[in-house]
């Protein structure tokens, strides 16, 4: 296609080469259509490549397009035949036969414009339009007078020049009318530009009669082979843009482009007038007649084009306030809300827990329909004088007048008992939510503070409901500033590791470490993982934590494989729910075990159920791990949702029964039973089990009696340093 599009441009500059030579030297008379009929070749071929690339209304465009251009080069065939056999009078020989392809061709190609959709309008656009069409076709009607005057002056009234007359005015009405769709078609399939790149058609046939006035001089030269060139070049780059730029159009909003035309119109007509009165000394009643009906055209049309610009404005603003799909206000706008009233006044912020779960499970159509029937039921609880709008994805906002005592707090807690009907089902769907209040001198700062309690509200369990205070600005300075001060430490070096051994019952041998992360601050003090690990979750530094827990286990772990061999222990390292969700980690994991030799069986990745239980982007990165060759363990089996469904699901290797079913051993057969289950259903299902968090010799016993094979807790041993895990491995290092 872009060889096509080059060849069109070469035919057109070779063209004008010739044009160029012919002035100075006698060329060949057929010389000068070699270059048009090559471009129209060109033209015709990149029109039917276009009609193959596409379907529906633009291939058939496209096909009937080609068929206009293959009349097209019959006529300047037929023209170029005419030039060498007839005799030259006046004007350059046309025969009627030139004059009747020439027609037929212009035919094909009107009609071909007239049948591309143009698309729908309203009854403001479709005036806007007529009137445009009626400037542009006054303008027409005035500009073709006085071209036939000057046809008749300059050429004459010989049959050749009536006939080449002919073809002009029938290629010209072409052009006019890709003009005219191109003003009309707001939404048709065809790209914008690319009517536009057919519209000089209208241009180049008047222009070919001047320029065979202007090469006189030269018999061999000749106007019409002048332009063909130009107008199969018009029409390759317009099929290109359309196969470049396929898709179904987009309403145009704007209608700056739609003004241009009919304004150049009036322009062109006034300058027209100015030069007829200039040459002549006075104009025609029908020529004054004609720009006063312009004018009143122009005025009317602009009329139209205001009001429908007043509509599409109030449309543009009220589509900047609101919320596409259910209609409420939107963050910007109850934001700006916040500030702007007076008075004391509430804001409440709120998130429906548990959404994405029901989005991923439901889909995003019965999703949509949630968010539609809380927005409904929320607008309801709020009352008339609320304003309440949808500020997230899951998230509602509500500004309400008077202090939050006066507001219908406990309300918002019942907005989840009732069930949504959604998608043929009942859907029942838990709140938080988070209050601030305050006056005027306070209005710049509430929907902040919301935001803190509604953060503070999704932490709880459950349904809740948080009131801004100044503790939880504490809490969140603390939150930022250990977040800062973790970015700090993971530069300065603060942060090690320590190792679990995970060991194999009843003999004790370690055959795997969980690595577990530790923070001692450069003061000395040390910091409890259960303090910087929800921080660095929720600040997302989890994932730059996580990278160099990686990096340090994998490089411990390809050491130890140096050191014992096949007794080296598998290295387990936890990855949490927010790194699950980046799909770059399973090439950060590849990355990593090639930088440091480590091979994939080395390494253990531990998740959580919850990490996992909604699906998506979570399971495909675990799928992807797996896949790598790694272990996956799900970590604190039994405490999540879903657990035996995960079995299946997930590319689950081992499992690690939590510390609170093996704190029940010894005691009823009631509290054995899960512990005693998963035996089994490892057993099964041929898992590896691991029971985490025994403490006493009799849990060991016990197990053993289960058939478990692996345990972990500080019965065995506390998480250590690396060098303490080699002195417990009980086997003598290969190299050293």
């Amino acid at each position: 296609m872009r060889t096509a599009a080059v060849a069109a441009t070469v035919s057109m500059l070779a063209e004008v080469g010739l044009i160029a030579l012919g002035t100075q030297v006698s060329l060949p008379k057929a010389l000068v259509w070699i270059p048009a009929a090559t471009g129209l070749i060109v033209a015709f071929f990149i029109c039917r490549r276009t009609a193959a690339t596409l379907d529906g209304p633009l291939r058939d465009f496209w096909r009937r397009f080609s068929w206009a251009c293959s009349g097209m080069l019959a006529a300047a065939i037929s023209q170029a035949v005419d030039v060498l056999t007839l005799p030259a009078t006046g004007v350059p020989p046309v025969s009627a036969r030139t004059m009747v392809i020439y027609i037929v061709a212009s035919t094909v190609a009107a009609t071909t414009l007239v049948r591309l959709p143009a698309g729908t309008r309203t009854w403001r656009q479709r005036a806007t339009a007529v009137l445009d069409v009626a400037v542009v076709t006054l303008a027409v009607l005035m500009a073709g007078a006085e071209y036939l005057s000057w046809f008749g002056s300059a050429l004459g009234d010989e049959p050749a020049a009536v006939r080449l007359n002919t073809a002009v005015m029938a290629i010209t009405v072409a052009g006019i009318v890709i003009v005219l769709k191109a003003m009309m078609s707001r939404t048709n399939p065809m790209p914008w530009p690319a009517l536009w790149f057919l519209s000089p058609i209208a241009v180049a046939a008047p222009m070919s009669v001047i320029l065979m006035d202007v090469l006189r001089p030269w018999p061999y030269l000749n106007g019409s082979a002048a332009v063909l060139p130009a107008a199969g070049l018009m029409c390759s780059f317009a099929a290109q843009l359309t196969s470049l730029n396929p898709a179904p159009p987009v309403p145009r909003i704007s209608s700056r482009r739609g003004t241009t035309v009919p304004l150049l119109a009036s322009v062109l007509a006034g300058a027209l007038v100015v030069t007829v009165y200039a040459r002549n000394g006075q104009i025609s009643g029908a020529m004054v007649a004609a720009t006063a009906g312009m004018l009143v055209l122009v005025a009317a049309r602009q009329a139209f084009a205001l009001a429908d610009n007043s509509i599409l404005l109030n449309a543009v603003t009220h589509h900047a306030e609101h919320d596409e799909l259910t209609g409420l206000f939107n963050r910007r706008h109850l934001a700006a809300t916040i500030t702007g009233s007076s008075g004391t006044r509430t804001v409440v912020l709120i998130d429906l827990i548990g959404f994405r779960s029901v989005n991923e499970s439901l889909g995003t159509k019965a999703g949509d329909i949630l968010l539609t029937a809380f927005a409904a039921r929320i607008t309801e609880v709020a009352g008339p004088g609320a304003m309440v709008a949808r500020v997230g994805g899951d998230d509602f906002g509500l500004l309400l007048p008077g202090p939050a005592a006066s507001a219908p707090i406990a309300e918002l807690l019942t907005l989840g008992r009732e069930p949504l009907h959604v998608d043929g089902q009942d859907v029942l769907i838990d709140v938080a939510a988070g209050v601030a209040d305050g006056g005027d001198d306070e209005a710049a700062d509430l929907y902040r503070r919301a935001g803190i309690a509604l953060r503070a509200a999704m932490a709880s369990v459950g349904p809740a409901v948080v009131r801004y205070d100044a503790a939880l600005e504490q809490q969140v300075t603390r939150r930022n500033q250990m977040a800062a001060d973790m970015q700090r430490g993971l530069a300065d070096g603060e942060f090690h590791l320590l190792y679990q051994p995970i060991v194999t019952l009843p003999g004790g041998r370690i055959n795997g470490v969980e690595a577990l992360v530790r923070w001692r601050r450069r003061d000395g003090r040390v910091v409890s993982p259960g303090e910087f690990i929800p921080v660095a979750e929720d600040t997302g530094t989890i994932t730059e934590l996580g990278a160099w827990i990686l990096d340090a286990a994998c490089a411990q772990a390809a050491l130890w494989q140096q050191r014992y061999g096949s007794a080296a222990p598998r290295v387990g390292i936890n990855v949490s729910a927010r790194q699950l969700l980046d799909p770059r980690l399973p090439s950060t994991v590849a990355t990593t075990l090639a930088k440091h030799g480590l091979t994939p069986a080395g390494l253990t990745i531990e998740i959580t159920e919850t990490a996992v239980f909604g699906g998506g982007q979570a399971l495909a990165t675990v799928h992807a791990l797996s896949a790598q060759g790694m272990t996956i363990a799900l970590d604190d089996f039994g405490t999540g949702h879903s657990s035996l469904g995960l079995l299946r699901t997930c590319p689950v290797d081992a499992i690690k029964v939590d510390k609170s079913f093996v704190d029940g051993l010894g005691g009823t057969p009631q509290q054995e039973a899960i512990v005693t289950a998963l035996a089994g259903i490892a057993t099964t299902m041929g898992l590896h089990i691991v029971a985490e968090g025994v403490e006493t010799e009799a849990q060991a016993t016990r197990l053993v009696e289960l058939g478990y094979h692996n345990a972990q807790g500080f019965h065995f041993a506390v998480p250590l340093p690396a060098a303490e895990v080699e002195e417990m491995l009980g086997v003598p290092a290969l190299v050293r």
